[in-house]
């Protein structure tokens, strides 16, 4: 009798049904244009710039805003500190950008007696265009004033709108300073952050978080905002210092 060995054991690639196409990925075979990008692939994200309000009314329009570069997958991200006339009347409705609804992540509001402002974060999937209209209107007439400041992020690799982690901060002690704010973090995400402070300092500055605008909203209220990109899964905190009296509406979030 002859002895035959069995047949060596073949191993075979990893299969990943890819939109109605298998992929072998350590076989090196490219992703087809159109194909969803590998999980591990980060998200890139590109501060555009901050912008006061252009008028102060119900609706407010800013317009020739830039966005970045075009791209199929391209979300804009945007942040916007405000201030307004009543507490009754500060809820955000509607944003839009370049034409097209944004969704409202969140819109913290503070009320410090006669001075109130709020912070929104919001976000819509945008591919065309380098910059676009953009159009804030709050849920209610008679505030008197709306003012707000936006700041842009151009924001791609993106997977999913609703957020890893957020927190809001509507603190109305005013003794809290400096004041700290975390969220847990995934790696490949990115971290944004935006903040109205009113009290006795419009200088007050952040450490932990790249900072990407601050400016005086008028005597007693400070915008500011910074974010960043994630490369190992954990927490990030960021601090804003300055000042001896502190009310504070601040957004932070992270996203994959």
């Amino acid at each position: 009798m002859i002895y035959l060995p069995p047949p060596p054991v073949i191993e075979r690639p990893a299969i990943i049904q890819q939109v109605g196409r298998d992929i072998a990925p350590d076989l090196g075979i490219a992703f087809a244009p159109g194909f969803r990008k590998p999980a591990n692939v980060p998200t890139t994200l590109a501060f555009q710039g901050a912008t006061n309000y252009p008028s102060s009314n119900q609706t407010v329009t800013f317009t020739g805003v830039s966005i970045g570069a075009a791209a199929a997958n391209r979300y804009v991200f945007i942040t916007i500190p405000y201030y307004n006339g009543t507490s009754s009347n500060y809820s955000i409705a509607s944003v839009t950008i370049g034409g097209i609804s944004a969704t409202i992540h969140a819109q913290p509001f503070l009320n410090a007696g006669a001075d109130r402002g709020g912070t929104a974060l919001v976000s819509a999937l945008v591919p065309t265009g380098t910059t676009a209209t953009v159009v804030v209107t709050w849920a209610a007439s008679g505030a008197g004033y709306y003012r707000p400041r936006i700041a842009v992020y151009r924001v791609t690799g993106l997977q999913s709108t609703t957020p890893f982690h957020l927190i809001t901060d509507t603190d109305n002690a005013g003794t809290h300073i400096p004041r700290t704010f975390t969220v847990n973090t995934t790696k490949g995400g990115f971290v944004l952050l935006g903040c109205a402070v009113y009290g006795n300092s419009t200088s007050r500055t952040m450490s932990g978080l790249p900072t990407d605008f601050s400016a005086a909203a008028y005597a007693s209220m400070q915008h500011i905002g910074g974010s960043n990109t994630i490369s190992a899964s954990g927490t990030l905190s960021a601090t804003i210092s300055g000042g001896t009296s502190a009310y504070w509406s601040v957004v932070m979030a992270c996203f994959r």
